[in-house]
């Protein structure tokens, strides 16, 4: 399979799994729990013990798609690659990373911030480029701008995704969406309750390809509160005839009269 076919799968399932755990035992459990939820684009980062062993497991499995994460150089890149990673994820912008790749025929994913690392990326030769940390750049309204202006890249947003922002970066042209602990607690992996893990998966699979229709159910599950089911602030009251017609005009106030404003009722998703 070339590179371009290896983001063309793992932009139509959308959802990478970033797996960041302590010990190689929480790793594997974490991935057969995430495949049995129906996440396959698994990213397994360098920086857990025993990392290439994780990726050469599950490299020979049909029903995952493993590459490494945190890859900052090429030497990661060929240990990971001869390992069987099936594509590899720097968080930076590495363009030695893309030879190495080109050569062993995987797809590469080289991370940037600004547009002029983006489009420097992908003229490097990523296949990919992965958008970080996109929360602290401003998150889906960054992205949105970015398209505004640049409108042929090939885009993975990573970097403190919430749950009330993914909506608005699936209703985003970017290719795939990687997912870390807001996916895979950390409590839940401590644990060890990869059934938990798996049921969490699975509503994120649900909200991922049809987030219009199971919004509100998968908001519910994260315990996010709809903004127009928020209590409004409190507005203090006038006092008995101040700032009322007729009343003392000493005592009138004008924030007084300023209607409340309890914000859009559409768009809350955003």
């Amino acid at each position: 399979m070339i590179p371009r076919e290896v983001v063309a799968m793992m932009a139509r399932r959308r959802l990478v799994a970033e797996v960041r755990t302590e010990t190689a035992v929480q790793a594997l459990g974490v991935v057969e729990a995430l495949v049995a939820g129906g996440i396959v684009n698994v990213e397994v980062s360098l920086t857990i013990p025993g990392a290439q062993e994780i990726l050469s497991h599950f490299a020979a499995r049909p029903d995952v798609l493993v590459g490494a994460g945190a890859v900052l150089d090429a030497r990661q890149a060929t240990e990971a690659i001869s390992c069987g990673a099936r594509f590899i994820t720097s968080p930076i912008f590495s363009p030695e990373l893309v030879p190495v790749c080109r050569d062993a025929n995987i797809a590469c994913v080289l991370g940037a911030m600004t547009p002029t690392e983006i489009i420097a990326a992908q003229r490097a030769g990523a296949e990919m480029v992965k958008l970080f940390p996109v929360e602290a750049l401003g998150g889906p309204n960054y992205v949105r701008a970015l398209f505004g202006q640049l409108t042929h890249m090939s885009l993975q947003v990573a970097g403190g995704l919430t749950a009330e922002s993914l909506g608005g970066y699936l209703e985003l042209p970017v290719r795939t969406l990687a997912l870390g602990s807001l996916l895979i607690p950390r409590a839940l992996v401590e644990r060890g309750n990869w059934q938990a893990l798996t049921n969490r998966t699975r509503a994120f699979v649900e909200y991922a390809n049809n987030p219009h229709e199971y919004a509100a159910r998968f908001l519910a599950m994260m315990g996010v509160v709809p903004r127009q089911l928020q209590q409004p602030p409190l507005v203090a009251l006038p006092a008995p005839g101040g700032g009322m017609p007729g009343g003392d005009p000493s005592n009138f106030k004008p924030w007084d009269s300023r209607p409340v404003e309890h914000g859009s009722e559409e768009g809350w998703l955003r």
